[in-house]
This record gives structure tokens, sequence and C-alpha cells, in this order.
């Protein structure tokens, strides 16, 4: 048991990889890489390299091109210009069967897992071991033990249906196809954004077991904090191009950070807001709100023109509440007013209207966008007030 404690203290104490640029051969080098959509630039001549064994941490505020950056890297899309070396070769990657033979494994945002499967299914999906189209399931059991050992979850069951796993559980899922994979190189795109600080420090774990083998991880964020516990290097993205690459994270500000990001100094990230006037109309009240077992006595009016910040861990009843304001759930007490009519509890479309009446726009932007295309009226849900005026788009 000692020893166990000493091991834990020291997985807990994390001091970036020495990595040795000048000696060290770059695992993957990109210059110059550009693409193009119809009337958008979305890079603009960027460039990125990773060491063998190393978090390197990518960051850029929202367009940025991040997420075109790694779909590229995943064989999503075609550069147009630029090139791509692989292990000091030039490759093509066209497709993301190319990406994987390489060995890069992409972790997008919205985990590719399907709970229908068990967590041998997943891990195996697409290269089953199989004999005269039948599978051997006893190999697919044990290969994924094997893997789960690998990455310190052996306590997880191959038999489990994902369905049932929590987020932080279908990451480690996740990661393990990644494994299955002969990775060499692991994209993590925003993976701490559903986790709560102890499933965070769990994956952090993860990610020292991944890259203490020799893997490398290009870890997406915008959590600044998180780069100093997890991070080696920095590559910064503004408007499509590289703004400053191969930053050590130990001589690297946050200030600075901010100011590469933004292009501002970082008492200037948030300029000072007009004030909203004091006659400007209330758009939406909610007072006493509640709905049982989940939250209650939640009141706030929101101005033309204002901003509310709801804030919480999660779990703790944030979206809940919005999509009560919204009708999507039925409130058990309170009472929420558009434009100072009370709306019916548990209706979506009453809020639209009322909205609509209130010259207002009501809307929501689900925490999951990438559900957006196919969900009903009764499922989306974010509140907010915009100032009177013709409505955009």
């Amino acid at each position: 048991m000692k020893h166990d404690a000493l091991a834990l203290e020291i997985r807990a104490c994390y001091v970036p990889a020495v990595i040795k640029v000048d000696q060290t051969p770059a695992l993957l080098e990109m210059r110059g890489v550009e693409k193009s959509f119809v009337g958008v630039r979305a890079l603009r001549g960027v460039d990125l390299e990773v060491m063998p064994g190393e978090v390197h941490c990518l960051l850029g505020q929202n367009g940025a091109g991040k997420s075109t950056l790694i779909k590229t890297l995943a064989g999503v899309h075609t550069p147009d210009a630029g090139e791509i070396r692989w292990m000091g070769e030039p490759v093509e990657i066209a497709n993301p069967q190319t990406a994987i033979s390489l060995g890069i494994s992409t972790m997008y945002q919205e985990l590719d897992v399907v709970d229908g499967l068990t967590v041998a299914e997943n891990v195996f999906l697409g290269h089953e071991f199989d004999s005269f189209g039948f599978t051997r399931r006893g190999q697919l059991i044990h290969e994924t033990r094997r893997l789960l050992e690998r990455l310190g979850h052996g306590s997880m069951s191959p038999h489990a249906e994902v369905g049932s796993l929590s987020a932080a559980e279908k990451q480690i899922v996740s990661m393990t196809r990644a494994l299955s994979h002969d990775t060499k190189l692991i994209i993590m795109d925003e993976p701490s954004a559903v986790l709560d600080s102890e499933e965070v420090r769990n994956l952090f774990a993860v990610v020292r077991e991944l890259t203490s083998q020799g893997i490398a991880v290009v870890y997406i964020t915008h959590r600044l904090e998180e780069i100093r516990q997890i991070g080696d290097r920095i590559t910064v993205l503004k408007d499509g191009s590289t703004v400053a690459s191969n930053l050590s994270v130990a001589d690297t500000t946050t200030a600075e950070l901010i100011k590469h990001m933004t292009g501002r100094a970082v008492q200037n990230v948030f300029p000072p807001a007009e004030p909203i006037a004091a006659d400007a109309p209330v758009l939406l009240e909610v007072e006493g709100l509640g709905l049982d077992g989940v939250f209650e006595n939640v009141s706030f009016s929101v101005r033309a023109g204002e901003i509310i910040g709801l804030a919480g861990l999660v779990g703790s009843g944030r979206s809940e509440i919005i999509e009560t304001i919204y009708g999507a759930r039925r409130a058990s007490t309170g009472t929420v007013r558009v434009g100072g009519k009370e709306l019916p509890r548990g209706s979506v479309s009453a809020a639209v209207a009322a909205g609509r009446r209130a010259e207002s726009r009501g809307a929501q932007v689900p925490g999951s966008r990438a559900r957006g295309a196919d969900l009903q009226e009764r499922h989306a849900v974010v509140v907010h007030a915009v100032r009177q005026g013709p409505a955009a788009g």
C-alpha cells in the first residue's frame, strides 16, 4: 500500500516532458497549410510541429481555424496548399483511413462511440477480429482488456454497454479505440468540456500515461489553466494563421497567451460595455422558479440589450433552468414572464410566441451543438435578450 500511495503522489505532480527539439526528429510537421471554403479562407498558412511524447496545446478563439486544422490532419479535409510531413516524410492525408494507417487518431468533442454496443465492440469497431465472417469474441475481449490496462483502467469491463457509461468513461473507450490502431498521435478536441474536476484529473493521468509511452497528444482547450497542468509546448492560431508557435508552457505567461489569441493586452480583452439604459424594458422575468428534485427558488430579470450569465458545474442544474424557462420542462413552482405576460408552464410554443410579441427573439443553442440538426423545437433551449431592432438572419 505504501508503494501505491507513493506512485499516486508522483503522478499527481506533473513535470513537463523535456523535449530536445534540436535533437529529436519531429513526429508531425505542417508548413504553410491553407484551406478555403466557398467565400471563406479558413487556414491562411498554418505551421505546426509536434514532437514524440509531448502534449502540444493548440489555442485560439472560436473561428481561429482549430477545427479545420484538426480535420485536415484527420483526413476529413484536403489542404489547398502547404506541406505535411510525418516522421520526416511528406504525406498526403486524403481520407480518415490514411490518417489512421499513419497512426493519427482524433477524439472530437462529440465522441463517436456507439451507445448500443459494448466497450469491446466499440474499441474494435470496423476492424474486428474475425474468421470466415465470424467475430472472435474471446480475442476481442482479451485485447480490449490489455488496452484498458495500458491506460490504467483495467477495472473497466469490456462487456459493459457504452450507453451506461459516464462522459469520462466514454472518453476512455475512445482513447482505447485509438490505441487499437497503433496510434502515435492523438488529437483531443476540448476533452474536458463536459467533465468535473475529478474527471479532469483522471483524464490528465491517462494523457500522461500515453505520453510516457511515446505517444504525442495535440490538446485543444479554451481553459488556459489546464495548459499549466498538462502541456509542454503551445501553438496559437488567430484568424486562420499561426501567430505563435512552439512556446514553452513554463516560460509563457497567461497574459502573453491572451494577447496572442486576441491581439489585445490582457487588460483590454473585455472592453467596458455600454451601460444598459435605466428605462430599458424588462423582457424576461423569472420569479421563484423551481423543478422538483432539480432546482428551486430561481429568480432574475433580463432587460433589453443585457446579457445574463448563468454559471455552475456540470450537473448543477444550469441546463434544466434554461429548459424550464423555455417550456421544454414543466416547472413545479414559480412564474416566467416575457414582455410582462406570464407564460403557461411547459409550453415552448407559448414562449416563442411571447418572445415575438415582445420584439425579442427567444431561442436555444443546446449544450451538445452537434445535435442541433435533428432536434425538435421542444429540445432546443437558451434564452437571450437583444436590443430592440430588426432581427438578424
